[in-house]
């Protein structure tokens, strides 16, 4: 067994915060499918219905429309009811169709028919990533096709099963449960790029990085078993459960000892990106499920569901038993990095890993007070950046010289605003220009 890895500078320890075992289990089905048509890092898809039409199971509804844009499908058949223009939770705003339920399932409780991917040529898979809408997993959810086409130089492959935020377990319980569809997955974008070296991440101590989960076969086994058939290496590296241990920076750093690797020389996805990519391509399924963590201490009953896009967070939230208190704070995926939001009827998509109900205690709303310029954010911050002489000079309207001083390395992980005895709103105060800088480019 390999040593335990992890990044050198910052970060903070905070522990799981997951009550019990979460239990994974079909969502019921919802009976109006608000299916966002941007539900990725491009454009909004241009949809192709209109109200009153008829849709099945998988039916595309939005066309992409230009780079990093994808195909929406309809996750469920039924009547298109509305097309109308909803908030998206990370901000502005976005086309959206919503479906009643209606009618039979084109996929749902049939036979699946398989393909054999091995025998597919490159431009074949690509071409059935694109058509089937699949995109990366993490937000801001960039087009498979789009990270996989232009892909000579790559020379990592990354697998990070890594959940360093709190309450997050989505990603380990889609390993444990579908390690052998995973694992494929893997292979078959490995074909596509064909890397010198390819890992797959797991945090120490999980049952993703023990030699079994709760599935058939355990992660080591079925990776031995490729080995065996296949002849691709493949390298699993245990690492330190610390957050942000699963940001690319840190993850290349805890996974090769530095950082050394240019932003095109590598690429690092999810497990449930792979086990997409694998239904793509194998099963001709579009992209229209995913696995949502659902947890928090204003929750009554944490689950990890399978849910189809397109589902309000309020039918997820009833069916772990709806909340056992008033939440401080809903949110979207996790609670550093994630969106707060406050409407019960925001939608599930492509890209949304987690719905947490916050309580009091969780959120630890204090109130703020003067810096006591005590260096906890630096010591905490793993981009070795002084937050606190960055947030006065954006204060002060002193932009340039923040830059000057690394605030375009900063990576938003919240670190320092949670190491912060004093509540200053650090990351809010970073987000703003980080966001402009990149909306810019």
């Amino acid at each position: 067994m390999r040593s335990v890895q992890t990044f050198r500078y910052g970060g903070i320890r905070i522990g799981a915060k997951r009550r019990g075992e979460a239990t994974v289990s079909n969502a019921f089905l919802p009976s109006n499918a608000v299916v966002l048509l941007k539900q990725h890092a491009g454009k909004s898809s241009r949809c192709v219905v209109s109200r009153g039409d008829r849709v099945r199971e998988g039916m595309v509804i939005g066309r992409a429309d230009g780079p990093r844009s994808a195909d929406v499908h309809a996750p469920v058949p039924g009547l298109v009811l509305d097309i109308r223009v909803v908030p998206l939770p990370e901000g502005g705003e976005a086309e959206a169709v919503v479906i009643a339920l209606e009618g039979s399932f084109d996929r749902l409780g049939r036979r699946e028919e398989r393909y054999l991917w091995k025998s597919m040529a490159r431009r074949d898979i690509l071409s059935a990533l694109r058509e089937r809408g699949v995109v990366d997993t993490e937000p801001p959810g960039v087009p498979l096709y789009d990270l996989l086409s232009n892909s000579k130089d790559i020379g990592l492959l990354v697998l990070n099963a890594v959940e360093s935020e709190p309450y997050l377990r989505a990603e380990a319980c889609i390993l444990s449960q579908r390690v052998t569809e995973v694992v494929e997955g893997l292979a078959m974008i490995r074909k596509v790029i064909n890397p010198t070296r390819t890992v797959v991440a797991v945090e120490a101590g999980s049952d993703a990085g023990g030699d079994a989960g709760t599935g058939d076969e355990g992660l080591s086994a079925v990776l031995a078993r490729g080995v065996g058939q296949d002849g691709w290496k493949v390298d699993s590296i245990p690492l330190e459960p610390r957050y942000p241990q699963d940001l690319p920076g840190q993850l290349l750093e805890a996974i090769e000892g530095a950082r050394g690797r240019a932003a095109g020389d590598y690429l690092i996805i999810r497990p449930s990106t792979a086990l997409a990519a694998y239904e793509a391509v194998v099963l001709a399924k579009p992209m229209l499920e995913r696995y949502v963590t659902i947890d928090g201490g204003a929750l009554r009953e944490p689950a990890v569901l399978k849910a189809r896009i397109g589902t309000p967070i309020r039918d997820l939230i009833a069916e772990c038993g709806g909340f056992s208190e008033r939440p401080a704070r809903l949110v979207l995926c996790g609670p550093f990095r994630g969106y707060a939001v406050h409407d019960l009827d925001v939608p599930t998509t492509k890209t949304t890993s987690a719905v947490l109900a916050l309580g009091e205690e969780e959120v630890g709303s204090t109130r703020r007070s003067p810096c006591i310029r005590c260096s906890a954010c630096a010591e905490a911050c793993p981009e070795r950046l002084e937050p606190e002489l960055l947030y006065r000079l954006i204060e002060r309207g002193r932009l340039e010289e923040a830059e000057a001083l690394g605030l375009h390395s900063c990576t938003l992980c919240g670190s320092c605003g949670y190491s912060c005895p004093s509540r200053v709103p650090l990351v809010s105060a970073f987000a703003a220009p980080l966001r402009e800088r990149e909306a810019a480019k």
